[in-house]
């Protein structure tokens, strides 16, 4: 059969497909409706399972229920169901999975032997013996148990004592009742006068420890007011009451001391008597109002609200405790004490962890109250997998999860369900994994979408709800975060000023109480293999000679390197710095040599740990290492026990014991992480503590394990070049031979058959309506009601008829001298850029706040004059605009007189011109050796150039690096280094005057190429021979794999809830202008909540990057971008990827370089994203039963910037609580150099001849916050330990967490070098206060882990010196307007704008303020890398977060919020909005075709 022949075939197939399309779409009219999606059983996927058996599965109710059998047949008939058992009784307290050693499971799961047995462990109670004790027993082999093993001694060391037993929820109820019936009852008109006590309205809350020395079992209980659904938790009456309950027999339980209004008695007889007689201060406190503010009652009409969904079904299957993708497997399942853990994790079939779980939970308080101060929870003893309760679909998991069931036995002596307590999804994050917008050489653009498998339980245990998630991510990392929301803890507001010691006032006479949160996890790693070691890499700047100008000094950062060999040395403190780079690496290695690891990256903010003096602190010694690596030990498998909470004076075995100086060298290793955070409530915390703000974790992140980036190979890939926006144009560019037809033929003829199962399927039925979906509501952003504010177009960018007019003015204004920059000399006059001048701040307000007369609208051009004399650049205001009538030359009164001409940014012509020199008057010189080593043709295009700055050494300089590299069409050039560097002398105004200044290649330095061709024909040069094909498809961006499942995506089944018009974006809560500045990128500007302003200006100021390395190039660069321009370099935003594939996109228009302007579409897109958690829950199930919740939804905008290599992701989110994220991702290629000599000291080889150069991030942000006006204050509180001696026992002494404050007064003392530890809350406030009495603030939280900044002696840093500070606070001038200066760039020793002079101890006190915010990353790139970074882990900025600045937290008034009671149907739409949503969501949303408008830049 020819290729005519076929031709024909197909040409017959595509009039088939023409014509069964008509038929398809005629036959059914009007009803254009799409199908459902399909909706896949999560236990019918075709992924396969690992061997893993049941070996990690929770015990099922079967096997819960036989061992319950067994024990009772063992134990005789004296036990008793611990549901009704007395102190004095035997029961058995819980039964829960016995875990196999991990060497048995090993041996099953990798070598094939017989599984251990499966068995169960058993906690008993013995207190009906003469020695009353706990016992630890071992049931086994289920499913049929026929032996029991008493294992306590094995474990503890001896008998546990029957003090630290763990309360049974019969104890509290006999302590309640003993309370109510013995005690209460002594001061019966002082409960009811004082508190309207009628017996059912007060509830109590307890302390723990219970005592105050080992053997105690007393108990502080504090008395709160109770209404049904409403969070008791909040309502304190100030009646604390201290009960012995250590008596076997309830009877002899007592009241030991009462605490009333800060003062103590014998006994509420005392009380009653006191008061009676007069003589008694009371205060009454009235019962609070059910729809009041601690109700989580819905206060508004419910709304709709973003949905997740998946097109084509779900990625992954459930099956039992097994969770399976096509890349991950795992198990997972809930210690009844320590909760949710996750074993034999397997990353494509390679196992990664053997286990990962969380140990324990604790919070510390501090109060003046006694029942507050002597709190100590350690969770686990409560039962973080006990407290698991039902998940609620759509606000605490996403609708469409896969909910699954846990059965514990605690407490009972029967089986218990949870429904839905664990929820497993596909999380879509609404940014792309990785991306890189190419228009360097080749235009294209690849990116992944950002996905990843989600596991997740809730603990509520007590006032706190802990969202626990394992997150899975498509290259191999993984990571561990908890939220913290619920209800805090208080205090009764019994003393004045002094209370506030301890936290703020949230409610009439209610003290939120100041407390400590820190999270224990244990991740039992197994980098390929048992034997592993722990490797800590770091950077420090060493001061080097410049080796082609020795009399010139660099600062180089390089690498550290240190194997930890023991425990002791694998140990860090809560307070000291962490390495940088901390990872487990196997002896094994990559493709280029390097040992296969994964690296440990802690998300916590410093926390605050017990005192060492402190005797409870032992019970909690993990709490003082933010990290420590042990050996793995059977006998060390909990660093916590459910014993230490009643006896936290004399713990068995604490987590200290583990570390005892042993080798790390090739063992099998633990490693031991502690998340932590500080909390001082404050009035936004009522009702619900929101999740903002409030997350910590690790992520383990593989580093160097593999050769390349694993999600290389992801189906979910986007790929396109210039002209060419789909798969079809590149596979017909080309001649059509018979195999492309072929092709071509058999995809027609699987078209004909799908639109003939679609017919058949759409005619099928009665032929009555279809039963498919309507289309999803299509609301026009434009037609929103939302009202906007009067900001008028202040803040708008320039149109492109403003820059028309502005460049038309200008030219009359300056003569016919101009030359189109696009075309000019550095001998020309021409204008470099035009922009917004954003007007004076004082003048915007009385605009926007009073109604006066708007300011002019000007422009800001920027003017290279080179034919004059003395050559320079000026800096003229052009205005009023749209019809400018003048200008104003403001250079002087900007920098102090002309600017130099050196100092100039770099026009594009200048580059041309450059590689014009370089390629046709200097590279022939060296054609014999290029060709030798480089394939190098004299009219090829496969060699390009990279430039680097600073250019030069000194001030007055311009002589530049530029790296030659491989030119591979469709794949970054920046991975392929040909290891010729060429340093260009272009200060001269004449192109013909430029010379090459010095060599280097491989190595070695000359004086010029023809040297270095002289040499290499007389054999005196060493080359490597550098391949141009790339080296394989890992450097390229195209997908490696056939196209799969479409990613989940959102999608707003009523509509979008903002508006956007022109640059200004608005929601029922949030109102603000956005724009980009040609050089520095993303600005917002007039942000106001609820119409009140919070902030002026949040906008980006510069990026920095300062490499390392053996080549000149490397050793010398420091970008900075906004030389470059973030706004000029922001590229369109690819929909779907780079935002999601509904978000509104909006176009910038610019002149830079140009006589005309330009447009970049799609350089913004805005978007509302559900955040797959609840933004406050919580799930009571104490006294009355209720859940409360609000899914988290955020408003965002956003713009990439791709300068060079990276791209840049720059967003400003906007939560429903009044809180501002702001946040930068790092992705784009890494910067490579050549490999060679001592490379390694300053990165990781990436290739075979490719060095991944060291390097630090660091992005600088303008935070002019006006907080309650423009007069505000600096404070900056913290928390400490102080010893005292205990108020009702002064034999004892208590560690009391108080809170500190301190008013920074001057710039100095708010200025926080970047390797200091900042204070733990930083807050700007006004001289108003809330409804409470405190300042209305807002805090500045920061999310960092900035690299280490330049030294101070570097010639250079003064260029940058904003980097020497993560925060920094000044009073705001309208002469400091920005941290940087474009000019900086190119004379860093002279800077134009040096950030450190702001701070000059001027006063902050009721000054118009400004923040300055650093965040940043150090970059040791390595395998992963290639052929781009991820976003996973390179994200960094900081949350504006309100702190007293409402009187509650806003979010109540949002239509989102869910409430339920218990007796009420939650599957009632009347009840709960989200029992609805398969009715309003049953729409399918109406996706726009895709479109991509041309690559911007050339």
């Amino acid at each position: 059969m020819n290729l005519k022949v076929l031709l024909v075939f197909l040409a017959l197939s595509l009039i088939t497909i023409f014509a069964l399309a008509y038929v398809l779409l005629t036959s059914r009219g009007s009803s254009s409706q799409p199908p459902h999606c399909p909706s896949i059983s999560h236990g019918t996927q075709a992924w396969t399972h690992p061997g893993q058996g049941q070996l990690f599965a929770d015990l099922s109710p079967e096997e819960l229920t036989a061992v319950m059998r067994f024990l009772t047949q063992q134990l005789g008939p004296g036990l008793v169901d611990a549901a009704q058992a007395q102190p004095s009784d035997n029961c058995i307290f819980s039964v829960e999975l016995q875990l196999p050693p991990k060497a048995a499971a090993l041996a099953h799961l990798d070598r094939g032997s017989p599984p251990p047995a499966r068995e169960a462990l058993a906690i008993v109670f013995f207190g009906r013996q003469a020695q009353p004790n706990v016992s630890e027993l071992v049931v086994g082999p289920l499913p049929r148990p026929s032996y029991l093993r008493d294992v306590t001694v094995e474990r503890h060391g001896g008998p546990l004592p029957y003090h630290r037993r763990p309360l049974l929820p019969s104890e509290y109820f006999h302590m309640w009742k003993h309370l109510k019936e013995v005690e209460l009852p002594k001061a019966p008109v002082f409960l009811a006068s004082v508190f309207n006590y009628n017996g059912s309205t007060l509830v109590p809350t307890h302390a723990n420890p219970r005592g105050l020395r080992s053997g105690d079992r007393a108990t502080w209980i504090a008395l709160n007011h109770n209404i049904s659904g409403v969070g008791f938790f909040l309502h304190p009456v100030g009646l604390e009451l201290l009960l012995d309950h250590r008596a076997l027999d309830p009877a002899q339980w007592a009241v030991q001391q009462v605490f009333y209004l800060g003062r103590y008695y014998a006994d509420l007889g005392q009380l009653e008597w006191e008061y009676k007689s007069g003589r008694l201060e009371v205060v009454k406190v009235p019962l609070p109002l059910p729809n009041g503010a601690s109700s989580l009652r819905s206060r508004v009409p419910p709304g709709p609200l973003p949905l997740q969904f998946s097109p084509q079904g779900s990625q992954y299957s459930v099956q039992g405790n097994l969770v399976a993708s096509s890349l991950w497997t795992f198990t997972f399942g809930h210690g009844v004490f320590s909760g949710m853990r996750i074993f034999d994790v397997r990353f494509k079939g390679e196992r990664v962890a053997y286990e990962v779980s969380v140990q324990e939970c604790v919070s510390i308080y501090g109060a003046d109250s006694p029942k507050t101060m002597m709190i100590r929870y350690l969770d686990s003893s409560y039962g973080l997998g006990r407290h698991s309760q039902s998940l609620v679909r759509g606000v605490d998991c996403p609708y469409q999860s896969a909910m699954v069931d846990i059965h514990v036995l605690v407490g009972k002596g029967v089986v218990q369900l949870r429904p839905g307590a664990v929820c497993v999804f596909e999380e879509a994050q609404g940014l792309p994994f990785r991306r890189h917008y190419n228009h360097l050489a080749s235009h294209f653009y690849g990116g992944l979408v950002s996905s990843a498998l989600v596991v997740r339980s809730i603990s509520s245990v007590g006032n706190y709800d802990y969202i626990w998630d394992f997150v899975f991510y498509p290259n191999g990392a993984l990571e561990g975060r908890v939220h913290a929301t619920g209800y805090v803890n208080t205090a009764f507001l019994s003393g004045g000023e002094e209370s506030l010691l301890f936290g703020n006032r949230v409610g009439d006479r209610v003290l939120g109480a100041v407390h400590t949160h820190a999270f224990h996890f244990k991740l039992d790693l197994d980098v390929a293999g048992l034997k592993n070691w722990v490797v800590a890499e770091d950077v420090v700047f060493k001061p080097v000679a410049a080796p082609w100008s020795p009399e010139y000094q660099l600062q180089r950062p390089q690498l550290t390197r240190q194997v930890l060999g023991r425990e002791d040395l694998a140990t860090f403190s809560l307070g000291s710095p962490l390495p940088r780079y901390l990872y487990l690496a196997s002896n094994q290695t990559n493709a280029w040599g390097h040992q296969r690891g994964y690296r440990i990256q802690i998300h916590s903010p410093p926390g605050l740990h017990l005192p060492l003096e402190s005797d409870m602190e032992k019970a909690l010694s993990w709490g003082r290492y933010q990290l420590a690596v042990t050996q793995r030990k059977e006998k060390e498998s909990q660093s916590s026990s459910i014993y230490y909470q009643n006896d936290i004076w004399a713990s068995s075995v604490a987590f200290a014991d583990f570390i005892n100086n042993e080798t790390l060298l090739g063992e099998d290793l633990v490693a031991w992480v502690t998340a932590s955070f500080l909390h001082i409530p404050h009035a936004e915390d009522i009702p619900n503590t929101v999740t903002v703000g409030n997350r910590v974790g690790f992520l383990l992140q593989p580093y160097n394990f593999f050769d390349e980036d694993p999600s290389i190979y992801s189906p979910g890939s986007v790929f396109f070049e210039k002209d060419c926006t789909s798969l079809w144009c590149r596979a017909v560019h080309g001649t059509m031979n018979q195999k492309t037809t072929l092709v071509l033929l058999a995809l027609a003829v699987i078209t004909i058959f799908a639109l003939v199962c679609v017919l058949l399927a759409g005619r099928g039925g009665d032929g009555g309506e279809s039963s498919q979906p309507p289309h999803c509501p299509s609301i026009s952003h434009g037609t929103q009601a939302w009202t906007h504010p009067g900001q008028g177009q202040l803040f708008a960018d320039l149109s492109p008829e403003e820059l028309t007019a502005v460049m038309r003015f200008l030219t009359q204004q300056l003569g016919p001298g101009l030359v189109d920059a696009a075309q000019a000399q550095p001998s020309d006059n021409c204008i470099f850029s035009v922009e917004l001048q954003l007007p004076p701040k004082a003048a915007a307000l009385a605009h926007l706040d009073r109604g006066s007369p708007p300011p002019a609208r000007e422009a800001l051009a920027i003017v290279f004059f080179g034919r004059q004399a003395q050559p320079n650049v000026s800096e003229l205001v052009v205005g009023p605009l749209p019809r400018p009538s003048y200008l104003r030359d403001v250079t002087v009164e900007r920098h102090g007189g002309p600017l130099p001409y050196h100092r100039r940014p770099v026009l594009f012509r200048e580059y041309l011109d450059i590689d014009q020199m370089i390629f046709r008057r200097m590279l022939p010189q060296a054609a014999g050796l290029l060709h030798h080593c480089c394939f190098y043709k004299r009219e090829g295009h496969h060699l390009v150039t990279m430039t680097t700055a600073p250019r030069g050494l000194r001030s007055g300089d311009r002589t530049t690096w530029f790296g030659l590299y491989y030119n591979i069409s469709g794949s970054g050039i920046f991975l392929h280094p040909v290891g010729l560097e060429l340093l260009v002398d272009h200060k001269a105004l004449d192109p013909d005057h430029w010379t090459i200044r010095k060599v280097f290649f491989q190595g070695r330095y000359y004086e010029s190429l023809a040297q270095l061709e002289e040499k290499f024909e007389g054999g005196l040069v060493n080359v490597v021979l550098i391949p141009d094909n790339g080296t394989g498809g890992s450097w390229s961006l195209k997908s490696q794999v056939p196209r799969g499942q479409a990613p989940p995506l959102q999608f707003h089944p009523q509509g979008p809830r903002f508006t956007v018009q022109g640059s200004q974006v608005a929601s029922s809560l949030w109102t603000f202008s956005f724009g980009l500045g040609a050089f520095s990128g993303l600005r917002i500007f007039d942000i106001r909540f609820q119409g009140e302003r919070l902030a002026y200006e949040i906008s980006l100021q510069e990026a920095l990057t300062v490499y390392g390395g053996n080549t000149p190039a490397a050793m010398l660069t420091r970008y900075l971008d906004g030389s470059f321009g973030m706004g000029k370099y922001s590229t369109p935003l690819i929909r779907g990827v780079d935002c999601p594939y509904l978000a509104t996109y909006v176009d910038w228009h610019f002149l830079l370089e140009s006589q005309v302007p330009k447009t970049i579409h799609d350089a913004f897109c805005v978007f509302e994203q559900n955040q797959g958690l609840p933004l406050r829950r919580h799930h009571s199930e104490f006294y009355s039963h209720y859940f409360g919740g609000l899914t988290e939804t955020v408003l965002v905008v956003r713009s990439v910037s791709t300068l060079l290599n990276y791209d840049y992701l720059w967003d400003v989110l906007f939560h429903p609580n009044g809180a501002i994220e702001v946040k930068v991702h790092a992705t784009g290629y890494i910067s490579s150099a050549f490999l060679f000599g001592a490379a390694r000291r300053y990165g990781n080889q990436v290739g075979e001849h490719t060095l991944g150069t060291v390097h630090t991030h660091s992005a600088h942000f303008k935070v002019d916050l006006d907080v309650g006006g423009l007069e505000n204050w600096v404070w900056a509180e913290d928390m400490d330990f102080v010893p005292m001696a205990v108020p009702w026992s002064p034999e004892h002494q208590l560690q009391k967490l108080q809170v500190t404050r301190k008013l920074l007064e001057t710039e100095e003392q708010a200025a926080f070098p970047l390797r200091d530890v900042p204070p733990r809350y930083l807050y700007l406030a006004s001289n108003h206060t809330n409804k409470w009495g405190h300042p209305r603030g807002y805090r500045i939280q920061m999310l960092s882990f900035s690299g280490e900044p330049l030294p101070q002696n570097s010639s250079m840093e003064r260029a940058f010196s904003w980097g020497r500070y993560q925060l920094a606070v000044t009073q705001r001038k309208e002469e400091e307007p920005s941290s940087t200066s474009i000019y900086n760039q190119n004379d860093p020793w002279t800077p134009t704008v040096d950030f450190a002079a702001f701070i000059n101890n001027e006063t902050l006190a009721g000054e118009d303020l400004v923040a300055w915010v650093t965040a940043g990353f150090l970059h040791i790139p390595h395998s992963e890398d290639i052929p781009n970074t991820v976003t996973v882990g390179n994200g960094v900025g900081f949350f504006l977060r309100p702190y007293n600045f409402f009187d509650q937290d806003p979010s109540l008034d949002s239509a989102d919020s869910i409430y339920f009671r218990g007796g009420q149907d939650a599957g009632a739409c009347e009840v709960n909005p989200l029992a609805c949503l398969p009715k309003t969501a049953a729409c399918a949303p109406d996706l726009p075709a895709f479109t991509h408008r041309g690559f911007s830049h050339n």
